[in-house]
């Protein structure tokens, strides 16, 4: 009885045990029927613990729900195995539908992080095959290609001058980066207002659609007029340009220029410019310009291959250029308390400069090295000197040739803004940093009439705190040295705005206008703090720094104060005027404007009138190397004045008048007002 009850035990452990034991699983089968009560009970033991592990863990999986292959394709940019380290699913693992969809997730999230927004795994193209030995599987990712790009907004830009400027075609993969940087690319050419590329995926086609929309400047080839007048002189500029050349791109400009001052003789001089971007639709841009002047005609060219993407791997530049002008020497009179020029020489300077670069990282992180040479003639004669005040002018005849190494690295990264250097067109403003090394050597083995040494160190970075807060840096050092500093020159400037003070945000865009708020008046406060500083070292007699209007100091004469070296602190507010009383001026602008071209073309004509009030004050300090810098005799102004620009014309500059207060002049009565009018190039 004993051994059948063991014996009913034995048929209930042979119930579970793994049909590869069934060999040893007769053996027991033997020793049962034997009677051997010794070996059944080891038996017993041995086989229930076999037994009792299936039983746990369920049955074993079979051999047709494994994977056996798994196929991945239409990955083009990222390897197949970085694609399944991604994934749980792999060749030799059980096929599970709920882990595979989990895998399509992880996918589709790597992708995304990358900034290949619309890529995903193509589940309806998802081959499963199953056989006797397992699951064969093939995967097909879609990584958002470009199916097609439209374009809007261009009346008179032809579309593939647009196009081109794109960092993507029809079949290239939907990248976000591109796509932003797209945008910055066409922001700054000058025809272009406002850039706008909108994305969406079309399920249909499964492709990604593009649709680019810009707002176009007016550019019409009509005169312009460009005064710069005050109570010392300024210019009068009057001149053609036309920047987008029966929508080509090309840019070019006609235009006389007068430039008078009290106690210099007016000069006059007439320029022609032409700019030719994408020369035979590659990358190299082609400038030219040519200077009239009384004292002999002036020439540059330039040829040039930009960084023009920051996936761009190398550029270059080379010029060509011959300047005739003349050069003055000023020193300050005792009796007038003002600077008189003492020698005025004729010039010439010749250059030839060419540099080729080579960028390795990525768009976020650059290092670069270029190679680079740099000949440069100059040529004075003096044609006047004063023989009423000594002058320590001796400008050197030079022929320097040299040949040199760059080497760099940066930081790329953009905020976009507005009302910083322009009255209302969309701005990127740098954000990152960039730090430059360069050194040179010129030698009579390769023309230069002595050997010596040149080190340049620059370094520039931008900031942000916030949507409020923004900054920008540049230092800038060159030396000239041979067995010691020969001549050095530091150059410095940093500016900090503080904008949209109150949180009033866009008051006007070029593609919207003025913000329809019912508000008669709308306003977008910045605060402006700049510092800029320029000293030369062992230049005596060689060049010499000159402080008053010119440079920033508003309220004196263009040369009041001369030295070596100068500080100038400028802070500044701007309150950009908006609402519907603006709105209104501005409509009425653009339809008298229209009526005027209406025998000439039939497009209703925008012109964007933007205005700002300014206050400011002005601080300058300079001296030179005999002196040293005293902080208790500062050169101030105050002043407060009205700026404006055209925002919708092309290439259309800032007009502004400015009343400015000297409140340390040298003369007689010390605040004296003076009126400034006329264009300048930034806000």
């Amino acid at each position: 009885m004993a051994n059948s009850g063991r014996l009913g035990v034995f048929a209930t452990v042979l119930k579970y045990v793994s049909p590869r034991s069934r060999e040893t699983t007769t053996t027991l089968q033997k020793c049962c029927a034997s009677g051997c009560l010794f070996l059944q009970t080891v038996y017993l033991c041995l086989f229930g613990l076999l037994a009792a592990q299936p039983a746990l863990q369920g049955e074993m999986p079979k051999a047709a729900n494994i994977v056996r292959s798994l196929v991945i394709s239409g990955n083009r940019s990222f390897p197949r195995q970085q694609i399944r380290s991604l994934m749980q699913t792999d060749v030799g693992s059980l096929y599970d539908t709920a882990i595979l969809k989990k895998d399509f997730e992880a996918i589709a999230r790597f992708y995304r992080k990358k900034g290949l927004r619309f890529a995903r795994v193509a589940e309806d193209k998802l081959s499963v095959k199953r056989f006797g030995d397992g699951v064969y599987l093939g995967i097909e990712i879609n990584e958002g290609i470009i199916g097609k790009i439209t374009l809007s907004g261009n009346e008179k830009t032809k579309k593939d001058v647009i196009l081109r400027e794109l960092l993507f075609e029809v079949g290239d993969v939907y990248i976000e980066a591109d796509k932003e940087e797209s945008e910055q690319i066409l922001r700054e050419k000058t025809y272009i207002g406002a850039a706008r590329i909108e994305t969406q995926w079309d399920a249909k086609s499964s492709t990604v659609a593009i649709h680019v929309n810009i707002t176009e400047l007016w550019s019409p080839p009509l005169p312009s007029f460009s005064p710069a007048l005050n109570s010392q002189g300024g210019t009068f500029l009057l001149g053609i340009r036309e920047s987008n050349i029966f929508g080509s791109g090309h840019d070019t400009e006609v235009r006389y220029k007068r430039v008078s001052e009290i106690g210099e003789k007016t000069k006059s001089l007439l320029t022609w410019k032409y700019r030719m971007p994408r020369v035979f639709n590659s990358h190299w841009n082609f400038d030219g310009a040519y200077i009239q002047r009384q004292e002999g005609d002036s020439w540059a060219v330039v040829l040039e291959r930009p960084q023009y993407t920051l996936k761009s791997r190398w550029s270059a530049r080379f010029t060509l250029s011959e300047a005739i002008g003349d050069f003055s020497w000023y020193e300050m009179d005792p009796l007038s308390h003002s600077l008189v020029r003492t020698n005025r020489f004729e010039v010439n300077l010749q250059g030839a400069v060419g540099r080729i670069r080579r960028y390795f990282g990525d768009r976020e992180r650059q290092n670069y090295v270029g190679l680079w040479a740099n000949s440069r003639r100059s040529k004075y004669v003096l044609i006047e000197k004063s023989l009423e005040l000594p002058s320590i002018a001796a400008p050197s005849n030079r022929d320097i040739k040299l040949v040199g190494i760059t080497v760099g690295r940066k930081r790329v990264a953009y905020y976009k803004t507005r009302f910083i250097r322009r009255m209302g067109r969309d701005e990127d403003f740098f954000v990152g940093s960039e730090y430059a090394f360069a050194l040179g050597h010129a030698s009579p083995l390769y023309g230069s009439d002595r050997a010596e040494g040149y080190v340049n160190l620059i370094g520039r970075c931008g900031w942000a705190r916030g949507n409020h807060i923004l900054g920008t840096t540049v230092i800038d050092v060159n030396s000239y040295f041979t067995s010691r500093i020969e001549r050095s020159v530091l150059l410095g400037r940093t500016s900090w705005y503080y904008t949209d003070v109150f949180n009033t945000g866009d008051i006007y865009t070029v593609d919207k206008g003025f913000r329809q708020n019912g508000n008669l008046f709308d306003f977008h406060q910045t605060f402006v703090a700049e510092f800029k500083t320029e000293m030369q070292f062992r230049w005596r007699g060689e060049s010499q720094v000159l402080l008053g209007a010119f440079n920033g100091l508003r309220g004196y004469d263009y040369r009041q104060f001369n030295g070596e070296k100068i500080m100038v602190l400028r802070l500044e507010s701007r309150t950009v005027c908006g609402g519907t009383l603006f709105r209104k001026i501005d409509e009425g602008l653009a339809a008298f404007a229209t009526f005027l071209v209406k025998p000439f073309t039939k497009r209703a004509v925008n012109l964007g009138l933007v205005l700002s009030a300014t206050a400011f004050a002005d601080t300058g300090y300079i001296w030179n190397g005999q002196d040293t810098f005293n902080l208790t005799a500062p050169k101030r102004s105050v002043g407060f004045g009205l700026r404006g620009g055209f925002a919708k014309i092309s290439a259309a500059d800032i007009f502004r008048v400015e009343f400015a207060f000297p409140l340390d002049s040298p003369s007689s009565p010390s605040i004296n007002q003076m009126l400034f009018w006329g264009i300048e190039r930034t806000f």
